[in-house]
């Protein structure tokens, strides 16, 4: 379906189904089904383009996966209060409301979009902050998670909101997709003028047999195509089942999850070497500095010939004002020799990382370790605990609302908290621009939700455990996975990506 498609469908579907109680989810390929008293729904995100259609023949199955067993508890019981596409794009917007006995009102949303092969399904609260999400990276993939707790949903840059009015024809034209798109100034003419007219939400459709495997439905005629035929809506909104993909064994799957896990590593290790410049960078900087007197800088940056260049080029070099040059030609010196070793290093690990990645591309095995046990073990633990006693319990900790939170007492326990014994989808927080403790709230899974007091406490602690003194403070929070060593950097050192801020104040 194009955007003026998913818009008819929209509209149409909202007319039959508002007010109607969603009774649970279950799986569809690409997708989900909603089920109502009503109607079974299915909402297409991975087939292009997206698809929002019913299945009258449907017949529940109880058989829920990991991903859409928890968007099934989360939904059940909620009221259909309106279908749209609100941007021009190929979006669904389903707001829905549940009433408790108590009079309490909770509103969530769920929003579907297709760009071409990638899909998304995302809920979202009243406040339009994500609450669960799963996509589809291309046409023929499987769900996986795309969790980002707390982050509010924006609809793409480029994307209009489907009421507002377009300045031109030509802008109105790009909802329509190209193979539906008429040639001439006045067939588009028509056909704008056509669904301008629709007032009736399940207004007729058309439908054309010119592809005789898969009829054009479409809810205006197209001026240029071959005579239409007039349908019901009713009818040109039944779901039409698509192929299921094959099951993978467990191998297939294991493989498929090394292989995700060793391309980021690889991605990582790639970033890293594009941290460090050419060690002849820093030794042609360090060089030029210590043909200067050695006087103290009274600039952030100094220029200085380049002795190294036959045409007596001039560098440009940063330095630190209050410092003298030869100390920090020294320190010049000192960052060619970590670039030279960091470099070395990263280029061999990623040499062996690009090699495991090509046998498992390959649909081989692992090699097997010296022991005989397989080597995608360190793929998928990290630096497993030692055996004895959990390693847990050398953490301070506590308990809140059935969340663990672990913190460091120095740098070194921070940095075996951060790097060996948190998960990927441990949350890590961190007082903001200032020494502290890295503390860490466990979670069981990526799709853990995680209640905003139980964040705020967490954020407390992390303040609690710094070096600020002062009663409030702000507190950057973000998954583990996107915390890493920084380079060069002592224990417990670290940058971070993709992080949130918290204001917290101090207890008591």
């Amino acid at each position: 379906m194009d955007t003026l498609q998913l818009a008819a469908a929209a509209q149409c579907l909202d007319s039959q189904l508002a007010q109607q109680a969603i009774q649970g989810i279950s799986d569809a390929p690409g997708g989900i089904y909603l089920h109502t008293a009503k109607a079974h729904l299915a909402l297409i995100a991975q087939r292009a383009p997206l698809g929002l259609w019913q299945d009258t023949a449907f017949h529940k199955s109880d058989a829920l996966t990991t991903w859409s067993s928890p968007l099934n508890q989360r939904l059940a019981g909620f009221r259909i209060q309106r279908i749209s596409v609100p941007w021009a794009d190929r979006i669904v917007r389903m707001d829905c409301r549940r009433v408790h006995i108590s009079k309490r009102v909770d509103q969530v949303s769920l929003i579907a979009e297709c760009f071409g092969g990638r899909g998304n399904i995302a809920l979202l609260d009243a406040a339009q902050r994500i609450r669960w999400a799963w996509r589809w990276d291309s046409l023929d993939g499987k769900a996986t998670p795309r969790f980002l707790p707390g982050v509010v949903y924006v609809p793409p840059e480029d994307s209009l909101p489907f009421a507002q009015p377009l300045p031109s024809a030509a802008a109105w034209l790009r909802r329509v997709a190209p193979r539906y798109r008429p040639q001439h100034t006045a067939e588009q003419q028509a056909m704008q003028e056509a669904w301008l007219q629709r007032a009736d939400p399940c207004a007729p459709w058309w439908r054309s047999s010119a592809e005789a495997d898969q009829p054009v439905l479409y809810p205006v005629p197209l001026p240029d195509w071959a005579p239409m035929q007039e349908i019901l809506a009713q009818q040109a909104l039944r779901f039409a089942l698509p192929a299921a993909h094959p099951a993978s064994s467990a191998q297939e799957r294991t493989l498929a999850l090394q292989r995700e896990r060793l391309q980021h590593r690889i991605r990582n290790m790639r970033q890293d070497m594009a941290r460090w410049e050419d060690p002849k960078v820093y030794r042609t900087q360090a060089f030029a500095l210590f043909a200067l007197p050695d006087t103290m800088a009274s600039d952030t940056r100094i220029s200085a010939p380049d002795h190294t260049s036959a045409a007596g080029a001039l560098l440009t070099i940063a330095v630190t004002p209050g410092k003298y040059l030869h100390q920090q030609a020294q320190w010049y010196m000192q960052q060619a020799q970590r670039s030279q070793r960091a470099r070395r290093e990263i280029t061999s690990r990623l040499q062996e990382a690009e090699k495991l990645l090509e046998r498992l591309a390959g649909g081989e095995p692992p090699p097997p370790s010296v022991d005989g046990s397989a080597t995608h073990t360190s793929l998928t633990s990290r630096n497993p605990a030692k055996k004895g006693k959990p390693e847990d319990a050398t953490f301070s900790q506590t308990v809140i609302d059935g969340f663990t939170i672990l913190w460091g007492k120095n740098a070194r326990e921070n940095d075996r908290l951060t790097f060996r014994t948190a998960k990927s989808w441990d949350l890590w927080f961190h007082i903001q621009d200032l020494g502290g403790s890295h503390v860490v709230l466990r979670r069981e899974n990526s799709q853990t939700p995680v209640p905003e007091p139980v964040l705020a406490a967490t954020a407390r602690i992390a303040l609690q455990q710094s070096q600020s003194r002062a009663i409030s403070g702000e507190v950057d929070w973000t998954e583990i996975r996107h915390v890493h060593r920084k380079p060069s950097g002592g224990p417990g050192q670290v940058t971070y990506r993709h992080f949130q801020s918290i204001r917290v104040r101090r207890d008591g």
